[in-house]
C-alpha cells in the first residue's frame, strides 16, 4: 500500500484548494441553495469517478509503456548476445584457418626437404634397377602432393569461413547502437509513465476520501463537523499505521525465513560431516557417502560486507545463458538471469540499497521489479505473485521485502527470475554477485 501525505494538519473550512477541488467553504456556500447544492454534489461525483478513472488509465499506460520497454530491452539483450556469440565462432573460425594454413605449409616444407623437386627421369636413367622403388614413390609424391593441395583448399575454405563470420559479427555489433539507443528511450519513456501513474495514485488518496466526506455533507444537508474537516487526515494516519504494520511484519518474516534456512544449511552441514566421519571411519563396503543434499540451494549468510545480498532463499534452478524454452514455444533464447525457487509466495528481497525505478508488468503479463543501485548498476526481478508494494521513486535497503514469488507471465512454476544489468547491459547476475561476496549456490 503506498502512503503519501502532502498536506500536513487538518484543513480548515476557507482553505483554498490549490488542484482545483472545491474547498469546505465552498461545500458550505453550496449548502445554502438548492441548485448549487445539487451542481456540487455532481461535480464532486464526477470528480471522485474521474480521480478512479485517471488512476486506472495511468496504470494501464504505464504497463504498457513498461511492456514496450521491457520488448525493447529483449531485442537489445538478445542482440548482444547474438554478436558476442557470433564473434567468439569468427574467432574460433580464424583459429582453424591459421591450424590449416599451419599444417598445409609444414606439409610443402617437408616435401622440398624431402626431394621432391628433384630431376627424377635422370636418377630414373642412371638406375635403371630403381625404377620399382621410384615408381612407388612417384605414387606416394602424388599422393603426398594432392594432400597438400587438399591442406590449401581447407586453409582457403577455413579463411573465407572466417572472414565471413567476422563480417556478420561486424554488422551485429554496428545494430547494436540502433537497438540500444530505442531501448533507452523506450525505458525513459516507461519511467515517465510509471511516474505520472504513481502521482495519480498519490492524488487519488490525498482526495478520494475528502471528496467523499464533502459528499455526505451535501446530500445529508448538514453543516460540516471538525471530523468531516479531519476526514483525509484520518485515513492517511490509518495508512500510515497499515504500512507500518507491514513493515514490521516483513521484517518478521523475512527474518523468520533466514532463520528457518540457517537451520536447514547447519542441519545439512552436520548431515555431511556425519557422513564424511562414517566413510573415514571405514566400513570397507562404504556406500558412495552422502549425495548434494540441498547442494544447488542458495546459501543463508548475512549481508555482504559489500552492502550486496542474495535476492531469494531458494533452490538454484537455471542459470544465465542459451537455453531451449522450458515450455517449449519460444525456442531457443536467452535466458537472461538466473532463478532461484523456494516455494510460492516467499519473501523477495533486494539486492542492495536503491531507489525503485519501474513496477509492472511484461508482454507475457508477469508481475516485475526494477531497482536502480546507483552507477549505472540496477537489479531486476520477475513473475512475483502480485505487484510490488513498493513504489516508483521509494528508496528500499538491502534485504527489504519488495515481493513474493509467484508463477505470473511465462512460468512453468513458482520461482524468481532474477537479472543485473550494468550502463543498460546485462550481465551474468551469479557472477556479478558472486564478485561482491555473494553466493548463490
Amino acid at each position: 500500500m503506498v502512503l503519501v501525505i502532502l498536506v500536513p494538519g487538518t484543513p480548515s473550512a476557507d482553505a483554498v484548494d490549490d488542484w482545483g477541488f472545491p474547498t469546505w467553504s465552498e461545500v458550505e456556500a453550496a449548502r445554502g441553495n438548492e441548485a448549487a447544492k445539487n451542481q456540487q454534489i455532481e461535480q464532486i461525483r464526477g470528480l471522485i469517478a474521474q480521480l478512479q478513472t485517471d488512476l486506472e488509465s495511468a496504470q494501464a499506460l504505464s504497463d504498457q509503456r513498461a511492456a514496450e520497454a521491457i520488448e525493447a530491452q529483449a531485442r537489445y539483450d538478445e542482440a548482444v548476445a547474438v554478436a558476442e556469440r557470433l564473434q567468439q565462432q569468427a574467432d574460433e573460425a580464424t583459429e582453424r584457418a591459421a591450424d590449416s594454413e599451419r599444417a598445409a605449409g609444414q606439409l610443402a616444407a617437408q616435401l622440398a626437404r624431402s626431394g621432391g623437386t628433384g630431376d627424377m627421369s635422370a636418377e630414373l636413367f642412371a638406375n635403371p634397377g630403381s625404377a620399382d622403388n621410384w615408381l612407388y614413390r612417384l605414387d606416394m609424391m602424388d599422393r603426398v602432393a594432392g594432400t597438400a593441395d587438399s591442406l590449401y583448399e581447407q586453409a582457403q575454405r577455413d579463411a573465407n569461413s572466417a572472414q565471413a563470420l567476422q563480417d556478420q559479427a561486424a554488422v551485429a555489433r554496428e545494430a547494436l547502437l540502433g537497438l540500444k539507443q530505442e531501448a533507452d528511450a523506450a525505458y525513459q519513456v516507461a519511467l515517465e509513465a510509471a511516474a505520472a501513474a504513481q502521482a495519480a495514485v498519490e492524488r487519488e488518496q490525498n482526495h478520494r476520501v475528502e471528496l467523499e466526506a464533502q459528499l455526505a455533507v451535501l446530500i445529508e444537508n448538514r453543516a460540516a463537523t471538525e471530523a468531516d474537516y479531519q476526514a483525509g487526515q484520518r485515513w492517511q494516519a490509518y495508512l500510515a499505521e497499515q504500512e507500518r504494520l507491514r513493515i514490521e511484519r516483513e521484517r518478521r518474516e523475512a527474518e523468520e525465513a533466514r532463520q528457518r534456512w540457517l537451520a536447514e544449511q547447519q542441519r545439512l552441514a552436520a548431515a555431511a560431516a556425519a557422513a564424511a566421519a562414517a566413510n573415514q571411519g571405514g566400513s570397507s563396503g562404504g556406500g558412495g557417502g552422502g549425495g548434494s543434499a540441498g547442494g544447488g540451494s542458495v546459501p543463508v549468510t548475512p549481508p555482504a560486507s559489500s552492502g550486496w545480498q542474495t535476492p531469494h532463499y531458494g533452490r538454484f534452478t537455471s542459470s544465465y545463458g542459451w537455453r531451449n524454452d522450458p515450455l517449449g514455444i519460444l525456442g531457443r533464447k536467452l535466458h537472461a538471469g538466473v532463478d532461484i525457487a523456494a516455494g510460492c509466495g516467499t519473501p523477495i528481497y533486494s539486492v542492495a540499497a536503491g531507489t525503485v525505478a519501474l513496477r509492472s508488468r511484461d508482454t507475457y503479463g508477469a508481475n516485475m521489479l526494477y531497482i536502480n543501485h546507483g552507477g549505472g548498476v540496477q537489479s531486476e526481478y520477475f513473475h512475483m505473485s502480485q505487484p510490488a508494494h513498493v513504489y516508483p521513486g521509494q528508496r528500499v535497503g538491502a534485504g527489504q521485502v519488495v515481493g513474493y514469488e509467484g508463477d505470473t507471465g511465462h512460468a512453468m512454476g513458482c520461482h524468481l527470475h532474477f537479472q543485473m544489468r550494468v550502463n543498460g547491459t546485462l550481465v551474468n547476475p551469479e557472477s556479478f554477485l558472486n564478485a561482491r561476496g555473494v553466493r548463490l549456490r
